[in-house]
């Protein structure tokens, strides 16, 4: 094959070659390759606005997360001291005592019912108590379980009627504070531990 002939093939095969790029669109785009371009532009101008908008929520995201964060620590620090159960128990009643005793209130009888989980990081320590009062005492002493350095909250409230000459009411109230469940290791193995008993 002479030497003319040779870069004849030469010259064939790249036209060939360039040929094959420009239809498969690896070179410059044009005529049916070019909405396959378009598709490719707009869903990387698509990923760009979806990443613009992202990084524009990014501060608020974090700015929620700080604030339920403090919710929490602020929640958390208002839970019961005890290091267990029966601690807590105990500190159930005299939180409860000098509650009633800032309102004036005698208390006649107290119980401890279960300690139960309450919802997946912490468990309740109820407590129920039995006193008698003016109706309006009982207003403020609700008032001052809401306002308490720990976390109580009334699980049970029943009132019926009692003196009618001074005014007084028989109360049968529930109250509960919270731990940690880490603290409460025996609730994770079991449903329910049993209470107390009774405690006058």
């Amino acid at each position: 094959m002479q030497e003319r002939d040779k870069r004849a093939l030469k010259i064939l095969a790249a036209g060939l070659v360039l040929t094959g790029l420009l239809q498969f669109d690896f070179w410059l785009p044009s005529g049916s390759s070019g909405s396959v371009s378009d598709t490719a532009l707009d869903a990387l101008e698509q990923r760009l606005q979806l990443a613009q908008v992202k990084a524009r929520q990014r501060p608020l995201t974090e700015a929620e997360l700080q604030t339920a964060q403090k919710q929490l620590e602020s929640r958390e620090s208002r839970l019961l001291e005890s290091a267990d159960a029966a601690l807590a128990q105990a500190e159930m009643r005299s939180l409860m005592g000098d509650l009633l005793t800032a309102e004036g209130i005698e208390m006649k009888s107290s119980r401890f019912t279960r300690v139960d989980l309450e919802g997946e990081s912490y468990s309740k320590v109820p407590l129920t108590v039995d006193f008698s009062c003016q109706i309006e005492q009982v207003v403020n002493l609700l008032a001052s379980i809401a306002n308490s350095p720990r976390l109580l909250t009334p699980r049970d409230l029943r009132i019926r009627v009692g003196n009618k000459e001074i005014k007084a009411v028989e109360v049968r109230m529930t109250v509960a504070g919270y731990l940690p469940v880490e603290r409460t290791p025996e609730l994770v193995r079991r449903p329910t531990i049993g209470g107390a008993g009774a405690m006058r």
